[in-house]
């Protein structure tokens, strides 16, 4: 296969401090039972879920796909409770796509719906960050979200239950809360800013030509 780029790896610190985004995703996928569902949000945490998510049944991971619809986890999540009430429902969210449609959690509360959003919170529009860094020479513009928004304050102004993750030890704790929770939890996990995920296709190339990281330690 043709390959636009490639690129040095590192091999990941599962055990690291920011939180590699990795690690939420794969502690989401072993606390997963058959008939729990996942939603994405859109962006990097789309793709670390699709890599890192197992599912085991027909229409329970649900994604927007290509079609890039930031925001569209959190409404799919209180859609997917909606019409499974047994099930566990995570939206595995990136703050940038969660932030675009987080009006619509107060649904989730009213009715008695209560799902997990889980944000692999970096700060950034992430994707958009990485094409920059990768293609632009991280001549970044317009993907920095700021310092100042605390996510877990607005879900509790909602009625959800807010938590923040910064260890990696807080992470299955974090979770099993909020999977028994009768309520709507909104996790917020401090993961590190400039994680990339890999392979990637780049904007406007082929399916052929995309970007991978070549191992160059532990092969």
């Amino acid at each position: 296969m043709k390959q636009l780029k490639q690129l040095d790896s590192f091999d990941i610190d599962w055990d690291a401090t920011p939180i590699r985004p990795e690690r939420v995703v794969k502690e989401i996928s072993d606390l997963l039972r058959k008939d729990d569902i996942v939603t994405t949000e859109v962006g990097q945490c789309q793709m670390f879920a699709t890599l890192h998510i197992r599912t085991y049944k027909p229409r329970h991971f649900i994604t927007s796909g290509g079609l890039g619809t930031m925001g569209f986890g959190l409404p799919a999540a209180i859609g997917a409770k909606a019409a499974s009430p047994d099930s566990v429902v995570v939206d595995v969210a990136g703050d940038g796509s969660y932030i675009m449609t987080c009006n619509s959690l107060p649904v989730s509360i009213e009715h008695h719906l209560p799902i997990v959003v889980a944000i692999l919170d970096n700060r950034y529009l992430g994707m958009v960050r990485q094409w920059q860094e990768l293609f632009m020479d991280k001549k970044y513009s317009h993907v920095y979200l700021g310092e100042r928004t605390d996510l877990t304050t607005v879900a509790e102004g909602f009625g959800a239950k807010g938590i923040v993750v910064t260890k990696p030890t807080e992470i299955r704790e974090a979770l099993q809360e909020a999977f028994k929770s009768d309520t709507s939890t909104v996790i917020d996990f401090m993961v590190e800013r400039e994680a990339n995920v890999f392979p990637m296709v780049p904007a406007g190339a082929a399916l052929t030509e995309f970007v991978e990281v070549r191992k160059t330690r532990g092969e």
